[in-house]
């Protein structure tokens, strides 16, 4: 009697311990995955981002096995990567987050990644997939098919084999995120990060100062059910630039060299999404190597800054996802290629060039389709509730000039929304985006902000526009 007794108790005790046990799985409601992927792809391809390394007699065609208006790459200096992370929460909302070590996110590399990561059991819808280019300049040409970057240069002609390449590797990073989801749990926090980056548009803009950049740094920490770092997330404005036009041997830039460094420091693996950089670019002191690092000695400052940042964000098991994703159509281009423009209205010029144009009324207004660039971009926005707050991203389809950044930022406080995560060259790729007031002063990031001085509102009601459809 006595043993039975004792076999009753040990056999509740088993029955408490495994309903316990699945109470803590359920209890644990978000589930994460992460996975990362080397994508460099072979010696010889065009680097994308500067046009000076276009051929001696460019327009005249030099083709190679890879390029036909750039000098071809000679080497590798570090690895390119495509890295995933895959978020769901107890109610199945599942969001991708895919970030690629190259110019920007062009839609159809997007798609192509999109239907062969399908073909290997990705189940989650293409709107719920948000791809964002990391901006360096010594990354991967030759994958994008709107003409108007193929011939500027910025990246050469499209090869399809390279396209095809990138693709796959994006489409494996995604599956085996996808198949890694585990409980975990995951914040947001926002900090401040100074003296790595600079406004390049200082001495062109009598309306910016060197100092005059976007700190705002947005972490999304993701852990393990275990407490260990699994992905961290950071969102920062910073073009890839320290390399340089004269550099011809591929390279994921600064923001890689702060990725490798933050995988160091903290553990899991690190993503990059980059902000509203049209403006702005990393100081010599951040690209300058040292001792200790021979090239961009401010990875160090940024892994550091980040491993700060990331212990002071709260994670939740039970955060909550909500989304929202809506194509938006900009129309036909508004190009305006005036000769005042290109030099710069602000300083006129010893043939003042302004007042002749301004006299002549020299407009041009290039009225450019979808065959050139891009012009129906998909804008995303995020809503993590955890709690009482609720954090929100949002995606902008290229190159925001930071007063722009500012501007989404203040829209999105009014929304109602704690933190943002500005997800920049994100979805599509569609040229710069400068604000009224930089529009009219002229100058490179100007002329290439395609649809005419009303173009970052566009930009702006449109990431109202998903945004704001998740707004309590």
């Amino acid at each position: 009697m006595m043993e039975s007794c004792r076999s009753v108790a040990l056999a509740l005790h088993v029955l408490v311990l495994l309903i316990w046990a699945l109470c803590m799985q359920q209890s644990a409601a978000l589930k994460a995955g992460v996975a990362k992927v080397d994508a460099t792809l072979p010696v010889g391809v065009p680097l994308a981002g500067f046009s000076a390394r276009k051929t001696k007699f460019w327009p005249i065609p030099r083709p190679t096995k890879y390029t036909t208006f750039m000098e071809p790459s000679v080497g590798h200096l570090d690895p390119t990567w495509t890295k995933a992370l895959v978020l769901k929460d107890d109610d199945g909302t599942e969001l991708c987050i895919i970030t690629f070590d190259g110019i920007g996110a062009d839609g159809a590399l997007r798609k192509l990644a999109y239907y062969k990561a399908a073909v290997l059991g990705f189940p989650l819808p293409l709107s719920n997939v948000i791809m964002s280019g990391s901006h360096s300049h010594s990354g991967p040409g030759a994958v994008s098919p709107e003409f108007l970057w193929e011939f500027a240069p910025a990246t050469d002609l499209i090869v399809p084999e390279l396209q095809n390449m990138v693709a796959e590797k994006m489409a494996e990073a995604m599956m085996t995120a996808y198949k890694q989801l585990a409980p975990a749990s995951a914040g947001i926090g926002v900090s401040q990060l100074f003296n790595v980056t600079k406004n390049r548009r200082a001495g062109v803009s009598p309306f910016l100062k060197p100092t005059d950049i976007d700190p705002n740094m947005a972490i999304i920490s993701v852990d393990s059910a275990d407490g260990k770092p699994l992905a961290t997330v950071w969102n920062f404005a910073i073009h890839g630039t320290c390399l340089g036009s004269k550099n011809l041997n591929s390279s994921a830039d600064i923001m890689g060299a702060a990725n490798a460094a933050i995988e160091s420091l903290v553990g899991g693996t690190a993503l990059f999404i980059n902000a509203d950089a049209g403006d702005i670019a990393p100081t010599g002191a951040t690209c300058d190597g040292n001792a200790e690092r021979p090239h961009f000695a401010g990875a160090d400052i940024i892994a550091a800054h980040v491993k700060e940042a990331r212990s002071d964000v709260k994670v939740y098991s039970d955060l909550q996802l909500q989304l929202k994703s809506q194509l938006i159509d900009f129309g036909l281009t508004d190009l305006n290629l005036t000769l005042a423009r290109v030099q710069n209205c602000s300083s006129g010029g010893p043939l003042d060039i302004c007042g002749i144009c301004e006299f002549l009324n020299c407009d041009l207004h290039l009225r450019l389709d979808s065959s050139w660039v891009e012009e129906m971009p998909r804008f995303t926005a995020v809503k993590f509730v955890h709690g009482s707050n609720t954090d929100i991203l949002v995606t902008v389809p290229g190159e925001a000039l930071s007063g722009l950044g500012f501007e989404i930022r203040a829209d999105m406080k009014k929304l109602g929304f704690d933190s943002l995560v500005l997800a920049g060259y994100s979805n599509d790729h569609m040229g710069y985006f400068a604000t009224v007031q930089e529009y009219d002063v002229g100058g490179y990031e100007s002329l290439l902000t395609f649809w005419g001085s009303g173009t970052a509102e566009k930009i702006r009601q449109s990431c109202s526009a998903v945004a704001s459809a998740l707004a309590s």
